[in-house]
């Protein structure tokens, strides 16, 4: 091994991890690779903490931010584990040395294993979220307290009031409520994944269940830790000047989510595995299968020419909030971007590429943004659903919870405008306009809504920590605290003297010119002192 086999950023690694899981093709006596496997490996003795005899493990430093982690690294020479340490679930190596497997197909017996690689996007959707949450939360409660202008000399008025600090900040707060929700049932599907894999369920429905979650999470994570680092800048923004001090803290949630842009697979390589998948599923259409999912994500594709004949009918803003207006617009996206990277991809082959060349210039415009669309639609739908059709959903909250299903699903709606006009979908001059215009309509519908929403899912105070963001509404109370009780806030830096020396009291134009004056005689003094000591040196 050499530095380029070296494993970084693993979690709990850099001081303190005694084992850790590795992932590495298993390969048997007679030289068959069986593929992706998981085993346990020691790396420290867990009596005194040293690394053992061929593993190299240590920490990688300091990092932009989640420095309460210790990342570390780790490198193995020629270090050997016994046959009992490989997690057998879904493969296992007998003690003869033959490969046995439950999976007759290798690509099922991958997709149970792509389910248990799921389990980290998944816990990073939420978090993201609760950065979503967090940020738009602070920014709302300060909104609603920071008066700026108004209609007359007399009085000036909150800042929330105004259209565009709602068009700034209310469409993250619904996404924050939607991806909420979108990340509890996908974390439900796969706790589904988990416990029937614990307990020996090797149906074909689990392992197709395991490739669905894998898809889904692959651009979860894209969609939350983007939308949560677009709208932590906004946010910070929207704060003004307040926003950008540290002790209101939207410049560490800023930190803290930007590697979930990164970590457990770069964003824009993963969405490449869900592109993949619905690829895959576009294949089986064509050959006149019906399909499905264990989680009904791609159930509507069995319809694609009847969903691909539909157009976008709301010619007003009123018709916009039929609750089934922004998932039929989805439904055609999808197939729309489907048929699309599929005839790019096939393009490409018939030039020579091979498949791997070809699908990698089938991303931008294409791959990547069918697999986006897909998961907009998953969370969408499933928002629709809660607000709409779920019977459990009480009705004191249905009115609030349609209003962020629609304004989450037009603002995203409205990002992919160029394509809807490009396939179509979008047939008259106006539909674009009608979007938009029902998107400010409903941020002034929020406007009443919005404090309270924010403070249904912020955490407490002392964990929100935001003296702008303090539940009790008043933010310069509490940053002034927050600033007075800072040490050293009141106090004279250490360098005072310095900084004060040699300056005259009054500050007037002539006694600078003295002070300058006096300290050009003293250099010339100096120069001439040195001059004629060497002068006299180089006599000698």
């Amino acid at each position: 091994p050499d530095y380029e086999a070296t494993k970084w950023w693993v979690g709990n690694m850099g001081q303190t991890a005694t084992h850790c899981i590795l992932f590495a093709q298993l390969y048997t006596a007679d030289g068959v690779c069986h593929g992706l496997h998981n085993f346990i490996v020691p790396l420290r003795n867990p009596a005194s903490l040293k690394a053992y005899p061929g593993v190299t493990v240590g920490d990688i430093g300091a990092k932009l931010g989640q420095n309460g982690l210790d990342n570390g690294f780790a490198a193995f020479d020629h270090f050997r584990i016994p046959r009992e340490n490989l997690l057998n679930k879904t493969g296992d190596v007998t003690p003869d040395g033959r490969y046995v497997t439950p999976y007759k197909d290798p690509a099922k017996r991958f997709g149970a294993q792509l389910g248990a690689l799921s389990g980290g996007r998944v816990g990073l959707t939420a978090i993201a979220t609760t950065n979503l949450q967090m940020v738009t939360a602070i920014a709302i409660r300060y909104s609603a307290v920071r008066r700026q202008f108004g209609p007359d000399d007399k009085e000036e008025i909150p800042v929330i009031e105004y259209q565009l600090q709602q068009w700034r900040l209310f469409p993250p707060l619904a996404g924050a409520i939607i991806l909420h929700h979108f990340s509890k049932v996908l974390f439900h599907h796969f706790a589904r994944l988990t416990l029937s894999m614990m307990s020996g369920d090797k149906s074909e429905e689990i392992s197709e269940l395991g490739r669905e979650i894998h898809a889904l999470s692959s651009a979860s994570k894209p969609l939350a830790s983007w939308t949560a680092r677009d709208a932590i800048q906004e946010c910070r923004e929207a704060c003004g000047g307040h926003g950008y001090l540290a002790v209101n803290r939207i410049g560490a949630l800023r930190d803290d989510n930007d590697p979930n842009c990164t970590y457990e697979g770069d964003n824009n390589v993963l969405l490449q595995q869900t592109s993949n998948y619905l690829l895959g599923v576009y294949e089986e259409i064509r050959a006149g299968r019906r399909v499905s999912s264990p989680a009904h994500t791609i159930d509507f594709l069995n319809n694609m020419s009847t969903i691909e004949a539909g157009r976008f009918t709301p010619r007003t803003t009123t018709e916009c909030r039929r609750g089934d207006v922004i998932v039929r617009a989805y439904e055609w996206l999808i197939c729309y971007l489907l048929k699309e990277s599929h005839a790019r991809v096939a393009g490409e082959l018939r030039k020579g590429k091979n498949s791997f060349a070809a699908r990698n210039d089938s991303q931008v415009y294409y791959c990547r943004s069918l697999a986006i669309a897909y998961i907009e639609y998953v969370a969408i739908s499933w928002g629709h659903e809660l607000a709409f059709v779920d019977a459990d959903t009480p009705s004191e909250f249905r009115p609030v919870l349609q209003l962020c299903s629609l304004l989450h699903g037009l603002w995203s709606m409205h990002k992919h405008a160029a394509i809807f006009y490009q396939g179509g979908y979008f047939s008259e001059k106006s539909s674009g306009k009608v979007v938009s215009d029902a998107i400010i309509e409903m941020c002034a519908e929020m406007k009443g809504e919005a404090v309270a929403l924010a403070d249904v899912f912020a955490p407490p105070d002392h964990v929100l920590r935001s003296p702008i963001g303090h539940s009790s509404g008043q933010a310069y109370r509490e940053l002034y605290h927050a600033v007075m009780t800072t040490p050293g806030a009141l106090t004279r830096p250490s360098w005072w003297q310095t900084f004060t020396d040699d300056k005259p009291e009054q500050g007037s134009r002539s006694e600078w010119r003295d002070v300058l004056r006096e300290r050009m005689e003293k250099r010339e003094a100096a120069n001439s002192a040195t001059t004629a000591s060497a002068t006299s040196s180089s006599k000698l």
